[in-house]
């Protein structure tokens, strides 16, 4: 029997994080002599490289690429001070207890740090649900590049592309999965706008993660 794969994204996806993302990539902005944004315009304007972002918010690209350890030490020392007291997104849990239950192997795929990743799952008491960790050893990757579709087209070899999911809460997981030939699970409430998640024509739209055990009854 073929192995069942889904492939979560961190941010905004198992952990609610966009608050403390949002205040992290202002101070960013601050020291970068940018524009502080509103939530309302992070999700339409947030992307990955983040320098690209900081750029559309006034501070210096070239300055940034210069002084791109600076951005990254910056974001996870106002990000790691909140992300202790954050929860996760709302059903991740019974998700994942439903996978497990079903013998789908779950992995994370993320622009975030493995040791960030890592010590959050310990503290919400789930690290035993995924397999793998595909994130990065790096703070500063996420702001000079994107790197998570080489990590996820590695790890998929042996799998059977039929049955591996991709759920993310951006366009960039959506394209990822276009491109690796998996389904595609967009998510709302993150980090995007709904009219961006939409835009990037996502197989399937959710609003809840308990929608996806639907999903997956349906496509077995």
């Amino acid at each position: 029997m073929s192995k069942k794969l889904i492939v979560f994204d961190w941010n905004g996806v198992i952990i609610a994080d966009t608050l403390a993302c949002l205040y992290a990539d202002n101070m960013v902005l601050k020291a970068f002599r940018g524009k502080p944004v509103n939530l309302k315009t992070y999700r339409e304007t947030f992307r990955i490289p983040a320098n690209d972002f900081y750029a559309m918010q006034g501070a210096d690209k070239k300055e940034l690429a210069q002084k791109s350890k600076k951005c990254g030490d910056i974001f996870h020392e106002y990000y790691e001070k909140r992300v202790s007291r954050i929860r996760t997104r709302k059903n991740i849990k019974k998700v994942l207890e439903w996978l497990k239950r079903n013998n789908f192997e779950s992995v994370i795929l993320s622009n975030h740090t493995i040791k960030g990743i890592d010590n959050q799952l310990i503290r919400l008491k789930i690290k035993d649900y995924f397999l793998k960790v595909l994130a990065t050893s790096d703070k500063s990757t996420s702001m000079k590049k994107k790197s998570k579709f080489q990590k996820l087209k590695s790890y998929l070899k042996g799998y059977n592309k039929n049955k591996v999911f991709i759920i993310g809460d951006s366009p960039e997981e959506v394209e990822i999965g276009r491109k690796l030939g998996i389904k595609r699970i967009a998510l709302t409430g993150g980090y995007f706008s709904n009219q961006r998640l939409k835009q990037s024509n996502p197989d399937y739209m959710i609003n809840n993660l308990k929608e996806i055990i639907n999903i997956l009854k349906k496509c077995k």
